[in-house]
C-alpha cells in the first residue's frame, strides 16, 4: 500500500518507474507492490527513490512485512525479539540473530559469505543459511563476529552479542547435563542388569514391545538408534528412552494409515453404507452428529476415541454401542488386515 500509493502521487506507470531505477524491469516493481509477497529491501529502497519516499520508513515497514511474513510462513504468532543483554537459552540467541538478518535486508547466503570474507572472517552460505532458519547457533566466537559483520552489526554492538552467546551455550550445557542425570536414573529404574544399564537384549525386547525390530547394533539407552516398523516394515532413528517410557511413540506411518483408514470407514458407514451393514437408520442419524477425534496403534491393536456432543450422550447413550462398534470394527479389518483388535473410548464435548 506504502509503495503503491507513492507511484499513485507522482503518477508514474511502471514503464516510467523502471526507467527511474534503471536496475530494474516493470514486472519487478508491479510485484513488488502486489502485496502478494514481500519483495527484496533493495528493491523496496529502489521503488521509494523513484517515487520520492522516505528511505527510514521504507525500511521499517519492509522489516514489518518480512517479518509477519515469516511468522505466517512458520505459523507462529510473531514474538517480540529479546535484546543481547537479555539472552538465555537458544532459542531467544536463534531469534536474535535471525532478526539481526532481517534487519540487514535478508542478503542471501551468498552474499553473507562474501561479505563476510570481505571482513576478512569465515562464514561459508551453509552455516549461514543454518543459522538464519534457527537449526542452530554460531559454533565458535569467530563464526559469530562473522555473521554479525555479514550483517553489517556495528563493531560497537559485538562484546555485547559475545557475551549473550557465552551465556547461553552456558545455559544449554547446564540443560544437557540435567537431562543426561534425569536420563540415567530413568535408565537405572529400567535396566533389568545391576549395573543400571540397559542390555543389548532387553533393549530388542523393548522395542519389540514397542512394535520394532532393531535394524543395526544398540548402542546405547538415549544413542539414537535405527529400527525397522513390525507392521509396515517402515525404517526410522529412535531413542530408547523415548520408548521405555511408558508411552512408546508409534510409528508415524502406521498412525497415519491407521488414522485415515478409520476416518474412511467411518465416513462411509454412516452416510452409504449403514443400511446395507444392517445398521437402523435412526441410529445411523445420530452417529452422524459424532466424530472420531483420535486414533491410537500399539501394536495391533487400534485405540479409537469417538466424541459426541454432550446432551446426545446424555440423551441416548449412543444408542445400543455394541453393535455400531462390531460394525465399524470389520470395516477397519477389511482396510487394514493386520488389526486384531478395536478398542473405543467415547467421549463428550460441548458441541451442539
Amino acid at each position: 500500500m506504502f509503495l503503491r500509493k507513492g507511484r499513485s502521487r507522482k503518477q508514474l506507470s511502471y514503464a516510467e518507474l523502471a526507467q527511474r531505477t534503471s536496475a530494474y524491469s516493470a514486472a519487478t516493481l508491479q510485484r513488488a507492490a502486489s502485496g502478494r509477497t514481500v519483495p527484496s529491501r533493495q528493491v523496496a529502497r529502489a521503488y521509494a527513490m523513484a517515487c520520492g519516499l522516505d528511505l527510514d520508513e521504507t525500511d521499517r515497514l519492509w522489516l514489518d512485512a518480512r517479518r509477519e511474513e515469516r511468522a505466517e510462513h512458520h505459523n507462529t504468532e510473531r514474538r517480540s525479539v529479546p535484546k543481547p543483554r537479555m539472552m538465555r537459552d537458544l532459542a531467544d540467541l536463534g531469534a536474535g540473530l535471525a532478526d539481526a538478518h532481517e534487519r540487514a535486508g535478508a542478503p542471501s547466503r551468498r552474499e553473507m559469505e562474501r561479505r563476510a570474507r570481505a571482513a576478512r572472517t569465515a562464514l561459508s552460505s551453509s552455516a549461514a543459511q543454518r543459522i538464519i532458519s534457527r537449526q542452530q547457533i554460531p559454533s565458535s566466537r569467530e563464526q559469530l563476529v562473522a555473521f554479525l559483520r555479514a550483517c553489517e552489526v556495528p563493531e560497537r554492538d559485538h562484546a555485547e552479542w559475545l557475551q549473550a552467546w557465552a551465556r547461553v551455550r552456558r545455559h544449554h550445557a547446564a540443560e544437557l547435563n540435567a537431562s543426561r542425570t534425569f536420563l540415567d536414573r530413568q535408565e537405572a529404574e529400567t535396566a533389568e542388569d545391576p549395573s543400571g544399564r540397559v542390555s543389548p537384549e532387553q533393549a530388542a525386547q523393548l522395542v519389540s514391545l514397542a512394535g520394532y525390530t532393531p535394524a543395526e547394533r544398540y548402542r546405547g539407552y538415549h544413542v539414537p538408534w535405527t529400527v525397522r516398523c513390525q507392521h509396515c516394515t517402515a525404517v526410522k532413528r529412535i531413542r530408547l528412552s523415548d520408548q521405555a517410557d511408558g508411552r512408546p511413540k508409534q510409528c508415524t506411518q502406521c498412525h497415519n494409515e491407521a488414522e485415515r483408514a478409520v476416518q474412511e470407514v467411518w465416513a462411509a458407514l454412516f452416510d452409504r453404507q449403514w443400511e446395507e451393514k444392517g445398521m437402523p437408520a435412526a441410529e445411523a442419524e445420530i452417529l452422524r452428529r459424532c466424530r472420531i477425534a483420535g486414533v491410537e496403534r500399539r501394536q495391533s491393536a487400534l485405540h479409537v476415541t469417538v466424541t459426541a456432543p454432550s446432551e446426545l450422550l446424555l440423551t441416548t447413550g449412543l444408542v445400543d454401542s455394541s453393535a455400531w462398534e462390531a460394525l465399524l470394527t470389520d470395516a477397519v479389518r477389511e482396510k487394514l488386515d493386520n488389526v486384531s483388535e478395536v478398542i473405543y473410548v467415547t467421549e463428550t464435548n460441548g458441541l451442539n
